[in-house]
């Protein structure tokens, strides 16, 4: 019996029987209509949502944002039958320490600063393949992947949104200012401006088995 659990949790059996819970609204919403498909509800935190039930976990972009992410991806593990596979896709903004013009990095500075003390690791990415190799998982092997993008593109799009929503934190944290942002957003905007943020960290492990 060959099963899968995604956090967005998904559970898919020989039977094709798929649970999925923590997911976006939408999702959910289109899910419904699905007679294969199950969501749950789940705290990757307290505990594994099936002691060595599954041949295939995953999660993407959602460690980052775990405040206990070293409670969570043993619970992930515990969670893998013997040979199982676990596979994290994480963000690195490790490009963002490179970003033109001064100003623009200057901007990503003051955004990991904020981010850092609402306990948002956007640099978790770089990390994964020594947590699973210290969780005892086996052929670790990953990739990451970068977009480059130039304003008015849907990267800015969605930065612009982003930053509208959470312009009054960022500026009340002190970390960033009016000038920062505003510049930001104007590069949003310009499209010979070109640039990249994220690279996606994607690594995978096996547990050990017979």
């Amino acid at each position: 019996m060959w099963q899968r659990i995604d956090f967005c949790v998904a559970r898919r059996a020989r039977e094709s029987r798929r649970h999925s819970g923590s997911c976006r609204s939408g999702f959910i919403a289109n899910s419904r209509s699905h007679a294969n498909l199950e969501l749950r509800q789940a705290d990757i935190v307290a505990g594994p949502v099936e002691r060595g039930a599954f041949d295939l976990v995953t999660a993407r972009a959602v460690l980052h944002h775990v405040a206990d992410p070293e409670a969570a991806m043993p619970n992930m593990v515990a969670s893998l039958r013997a040979n199982g596979a676990l596979l994290l896709i994480e963000p690195d903004f490790l490009p963002v320490s490179v970003a033109e013009p001064p100003e623009v990095r200057a901007f990503w500075d003051g955004w990991l600063a904020w981010a850092h003390e609402r306990g948002i690791d956007y640099q978790i990415g770089r990390t994964l393949a020594p947590r699973l190799a210290s969780l005892g998982l086996t052929n670790i092997s990953g990739t990451a992947e970068t977009a480059i993008y130039n304003g008015g593109s849907l990267w800015p799009d969605y930065w612009i949104e982003t930053i509208t929503e959470l312009r009054g934190d960022l500026i009340s944290s002190g970390k960033l200012d009016e000038a920062l942002v505003d510049n930001f957003v104007a590069y949003c905007a310009d499209a010979n401006w070109w640039t990249q943020t994220i690279a996606f960290t994607a690594v995978h492990g096996l547990t050990p088995g017979p």
